[in-house]
C-alpha cells in the first residue's frame, strides 16, 4: 500500500509524535507492506527520524521509502544507521 506522508502528515516533521503515529496507524491496517512516499516532505529532524526508525524496526509490518530528497536523505540515513547498526 502507498501512502504519501507528506499529504497526509505535512511537509514538515519535526517530532517523535508524529513518526511513531505514523507507525502506529500502519500497525492497524490490514495490509502487511507499505511504501511510504516522502516526495512531497522538505524537511525531517533527527528526532522524527529516530522516532521513526525505531518504532519501524518494531513493527511486524513491512515497511520501505521512496522519494526521499537529498536533504532529508542525510538525516533519514543518519538515523536509520543509528537506529540499526
Amino acid at each position: 500500500m502507498l501512502i504519501n506522508v507528506g499529504a497526509e502528515f505535512g511537509k514538515s516533521l519535526e517530532t517523535s509524535e508524529i513518526a511513531v503515529e505514523l507507525v502506529d496507524i500502519l500497525n492497524k491496517l490490514d495490509a502487511d507492506d507499505f511504501i511510504l512516499d516522502f516526495k512531497e516532505v522538505y524537511y525531517v529532524t533527527m528526532n522524527y527520524a529516530q522516532a521513526y526508525y525505531n518504532a519501524k524496526y518494531e513493527s511486524p509490518k513491512k515497511i520501505s521509502e521512496i522519494n526521499i530528497g537529498d536533504e532529508i536523505g542525510v538525516v533519514m540515513g543518519a538515523a536509520d544507521e543509528a537506529c540499526n547498526p
